[in-house]
């Protein structure tokens, strides 16, 4: 065998045929190597040595979303997800054959990755959206998508400070930003500084953070994944105090829980059992009455995979927005799936991200709401490009806490 760690992992795979329904390349293409039983039967092949890991083989394994829809409904508690990572891990050495605008892409979001949050090549996205000729060098790289759905421009917090006076306040919390912020989420760092503020609670925000690592994890590119999980525990260690590590995208959430399986030891399990999804977190927080603006409107409540499937943490997202009065959250149709977001597969695999985010559209504009609302800034990209595409841009699609500080009233 040349895997038989990973062979056994397949072999806990009984074929009852449960994913199915539940995997969204599976129902569009009704393929079985599209489905979670089939990449698991091309897995173990390879780890058997029955097969290699050819073109044909390396693609229906990379047309997964990983949004592990399929985890939630086996009985056999097959780790799906960690079985595709450790296969991706060990033939990432034999690259599939790309064009140059995939090699463009892939370098780009290379240095994405190592850059600080509000960097040049942020400032470089955001203003490719105006300019014409930008616009259709993205569209030939792939990248056309993003930029139409990229959030209006929003200033970078003045009061972003690696050390917030922590001290001064009864409650500390450490933020995650990821590498994603500058770009998809700058309002929405606004707005957790602010409702944290009028709660009391102190931020430190570790200077030394980098990307929390999911999309070198997801394309095999252990080394660097783990590379990047050693410098966030060493970025968010402290000698006396363990603060809980908030975070507000659910795809990082999903990676930051999972340090603890990637790197064995102490420091990352501490990590990963400090992290909690900012929406739950303030659901549970107490509130003083009288600090939210009543909002006559209704709003359409997406969850992403990550929430959903990963973290388990879909309630706090609807449970926070409930303290706004007269709110009314609406959830998409309980058949909708993944949007097609999935970290860079809205860029990598077009078609089917496409194919996926018109569904999720549809199902938004049955609900009649005035704005969307997801916890995850990929999935929110996605989405408002979805929109736009439809001309229902008018529709915003935004971060829950962000729509929660808008309604903050004035101290």
């Amino acid at each position: 065998m040349r895997d038989p760690a990973l062979a056994r992992q397949t072999d806990l795979c009984v074929k009852c045929g449960l994913c199915l329904p539940v995997c969204p390349t599976y129902l569009k293409t009704q393929d079985e190597n599209e489905s979670p039983r089939g990449r698991l039967s091309l897995i173990q092949g390879w780890a058997r040595t029955e097969l290699e890991a050819d073109p044909i083989l390396k693609t229906h394994i990379d047309q997964c979303l990983l949004c592990r829809a399929c985890e939630t409904v086996c009985p056999a508690y097959v780790p799906y997800g960690e079985i595709v990572d450790r296969f991706k891990g060990e033939t990432s050495h034999k690259p599939l054959a790309t064009s140059w605008a995939s090699r463009g892409r892939k370098f780009l979001i290379q240095k994405a990755l190592n850059r600080a949050p509000g960097s040049d090549l942020e400032t470089w996205m955001l203003a490719a959206g105006k300019s014409a000729p930008l616009r259709r060098l993205a569209r030939w790289m792939g990248f056309g998508g993003l930029l139409e759905g990229l959030p209006p421009p929003s200033p970078w917090p003045t009061s972003l400070n690696p050390v917030n006076a922590a001290t001064q306040k009864a409650l500390e919390v450490q933020l995650f930003l990821g590498c994603t912020a500058g770009l998809m989420d700058r309002e929405t760092v606004t707005s957790i500084l602010l409702i944290l503020e009028r709660l009391g609670i102190s931020v430190s925000i570790p200077p030394n953070q980098t990307c929390c690592g999911a999309l070198d994890q997801h394309s095999g590119q252990t080394e660097r994944a783990q590379k990047a999980i050693r410098q966030n525990i060493a970025a968010f260690s402290l000698a006396e105090a363990t603060p809980p590590i908030v975070s507000f995208a659910s795809g990082c959430g999903a990676m930051l829980i999972d340090y603890e399986r990637i790197i064995k030891g102490g420091s990352a399990e501490s990590f990963s059992r400090r992290f909690k999804e900012i929406s739950t977190f303030l659901a549970a927080f107490p509130w003083p009455d009288g600090l939210l603006r009543p909002l006559d409107k209704t709003i359409c409540l997406h969850t992403p995979c990550s929430l959903k499937n990963v973290l388990h943490q879909e309630q706090g997202a609807r449970q926070m927005l409930q303290r706004i009065p007269q709110l009314k959250v609406v959830d998409l149709t309980p058949n909708t799936r993944c949007c097609g977001a999935a970290g860079t597969y809205m860029i990598d695999h077009q078609g089917m991200a496409e194919a996926l985010q018109k569904d999720v559209i549809d199902a938004i504009l049955q609900t009649g709401a005035s704005a969307v609302v997801t916890s995850n800034p990929g999935c929110a990209t996605h989405l408002r490009s979805g929109l736009v595409a439809r001309d229902r841009g008018e529709i915003e699609v935004l971060h829950p806490v962000t729509l929660l500080a808008r309604q903050l009233l004035k101290p």
